[in-house]
């Protein structure tokens, strides 16, 4: 594996840590619900509602899709580690569905991004020459 290869999947893990941390210290417990129901919600209810209403509107999955597609239709390596990363984010916020589409798509164009050679100009001679 290319060392880019390695630090995508660096960054998809650690994303995804973060996230599944972040679910088990703020959005799990439901202490959590009432302390941000609250007139005065603490700091972490802002982006637990930004998480949560993106789950409800299946758009963690939507977006992995999304990105899947452009990446198996010939995005740029950084648009299938997104699309890697986006899909693992959805399954781990239950938009399992559309999430592992867009991980599969991402992932398949990943791998087989790997075998493939930059086009070359016509009459240019191989690497190497």
């Amino acid at each position: 594996m290319a060392r880019r290869d390695w630090i995508g999947l660096a960054v998809a893990a650690g994303v995804l840590g973060l996230l599944l941390l972040y679910r088990a210290l703020h959005v799990e417990p439901r202490a959590w619900g009432a302390a941000c129901a609250a007139a005065a919600p603490p700091l972490a209810c802002h982006p637990r509602a930004a998480l949560l209403w993106l789950q409800h509107w299946q758009l963690w999955g939507g977006g992995a899709l999304l990105l899947g597609l452009r990446a198996f239709l010939g995005g740029p390596f950084w648009v299938r580690v997104a699309a890697v990363t986006l899909g693992a984010a959805a399954i781990a916020n239950h938009n399992a569905t559309w999430g592992m589409l867009g991980l599969l798509l991402g992932a398949w164009a990943w791998i087989g991004g790997a075998g493939r050679q930059a086009p070359r100009a016509l009459g240019a001679p191989p690497p190497g020459q």
